[in-house]
């Protein structure tokens, strides 16, 4: 085994235990935030320039209720195509239809989340088995006190592995 390799997994291997609050983007003002009845025209507009937004209760709420990513927009733009020989109950939220008004008509409701003191292992697990980029981190009362990116982790964990190797030299 070569030295490098050694380095990152002894590195990697320590950054796991990491508590989330102290690596993720704490900065609400910098969060994209709406309330559920924030209109789907401002919704597009945030959209085309991130790639999610969080959903508040109302505005001026940090109570998270959802989240609508690109993949939520897409569902609701694309055109439906109802069959007549389908089982089982048929999606038809779509702007086409008309009963997609306001944030809380498109966001997904079931959040996936982080807390403060889990750590960047429970956070990686997280990520991967629920095939998702981000995630909120929230408290006991599902405030949104920040979120944890992969992108973030990954910026993290190069740090972290450039001081390792600063130091050790």
């Amino acid at each position: 085994m070569k030295k490098d390799e050694f380095d990152v997994q002894y590195v990697l291997k320590n950054f796991y235990k990491v508590p989330v609050k102290s690596i993720m983007k704490g900065k609400l003002w910098d969060l994209p935030m709406v309330s559920q009845d924030t209109p789907i025209e401002n919704i597009f507009s945030i959209m085309s320039a991130r790639r999610h937004v969080w959903v508040m209760e109302r505005k001026g709420s940090t109570k998270l209720v959802g989240v609508i990513t690109e993949k939520d927009l897409l569902e609701v733009m694309a055109p439906k195509r109802i069959k007549p020989y389908v089982i089982g109950g048929i999606d038809l939220t779509s702007l086409l239809f008309g009963n997609v008004r306001v944030a809380k008509d498109v966001m997904c409701k079931k959040l996936i989340v982080a807390h403060p003191d889990d750590k960047v292992e429970e956070i990686l697990n997280k990520m991967k088995s629920f095939r998702v980029r981000r995630l909120p981190v929230v408290d006991k009362d599902n405030n949104l006190l920040g979120e944890i990116t992969i992108k973030t982790l990954i910026i993290q964990f190069r740090k972290v592995l450039k001081w390792y190797r600063i130091t050790k030299d």
